[in-house]
């Protein structure tokens, strides 16, 4: 597969990497993260970055304005991406000579020419890694070592969820041996602004948990607002709820516009991506997301999600 990958990205001069629309760590440490590597790899090429600008995660990498006529002829490699719904992006990439998928999630949405996809990874970046190991003479440097184990700790939380395996400790150790400072990544990552600290303790003051150790809160679009957030902060309370003893399983519901809910779900040990796929989204067993268009909605995804404890 990763032969078929380094065939296809050697025939095209212009190459635009593309990952999931409100983008985390992983996303952009896989993104950013390939096109250093291609880029150090094949230095005569034009390789791109491009989606929504999201300055919370401008240390990993920043985005670059193409214009649409750029896809055109190109070769276009979707990363961390599980269907083709949530690419960041227009719909530009269908113009694209070919298309690559790298991914980690179940495959529900084959939507490559090129498909390498394995949910046994950790997180995408662990993967573009285990991809440089497949290029002859490949000399790993700092700066795309650190943009790969920002990916890997986002996706991972920092080795806390059940996904961290063995083969993601090694590559890990592999990334740090170049030099990076990991513990300014990961304190990178774990630091958080003056707002998320008040939607924080928002989150622990009207957190709803059932007798079955199912935690949620809803937080309508006023008081989203009030908090001033910058895009992309909200995630950084997401893995708060999970602190929790006694919470087994979680959702954080964030109203973007009137009647339009971000359904963030997570998990300690019982798989949640079937009642994400259910609601029209998708994602990891542990770590899932979706969309959904009413109260209606959100009160019949709270009651899957408590019924999955019983």
């Amino acid at each position: 597969m990763i032969d078929d990958i380094l065939k296809t990205i050697e025939k095209y001069n212009n190459i635009i990497i593309l990952r999931h629309q409100n983008p985390d760590p992983d996303a952009i440490g896989s993104q950013a993260g390939l096109a250093a590597i291609l880029k150090a790899e094949y230095p005569q090429k034009n390789i791109y970055i491009t989606g929504i600008d999201l300055p919370v995660l401008n240390w990993i990498g920043k985005m670059q304005v193409i214009p649409a006529e750029t896809f055109k002829d190109a070769l276009v490699i979707a990363v961390d991406t599980a269907n083709s719904r949530r690419i960041d992006n227009c719909g530009d990439y269908l113009r694209a000579a070919q298309i690559i998928k790298i991914d980690h999630h179940p495959n529900v949405d084959p939507f490559g020419d090129i498909n390498w996809v394995d949910d046994s990874f950790s997180s995408c970046a662990e993967m573009i890694f285990s991809f440089t190991e497949q290029i002859p003479n490949f000399k790993l440097t700092k700066e795309i070592a650190e943009k790969l184990y920002a990916g890997i700790i986002g996706d991972t939380v920092r080795f806390l969820n059940g996904e961290t395996s063995y083969r993601t400790l090694i590559t890990s150790a592999k990334l740090a041996k170049t030099g990076i400072d990991i513990s300014k990544i990961s304190l990178h990552e774990d630091e958080m602004s003056l707002q998320v600290a008040r939607l924080e303790a928002y989150i622990l003051e009207n957190l709803k948990i059932t007798d079955s150790g199912f935690g949620y809160i809803i937080i309508r679009k006023d008081k989203l607002e009030s908090f001033n957030l910058d895009e992309g902060e909200l995630d950084h309370a997401v893995p708060l709820i999970g602190r929790i003893n006694k919470v087994h399983n979680w959702i954080v519901v964030s109203e973007k516009d009137p009647n339009r809910f971000r359904v963030n779900l997570r998990s300690k040990c019982v798989s949640i991506n079937d009642i994400a796929e259910k609601y029209g989204g998708g994602g990891h067993p542990l770590a899932s997301g979706a969309y959904v268009g009413s109260m209606d909605e959100v009160n019949r995804l709270i009651s899957d999600m408590d019924n999955l404890n019983k």
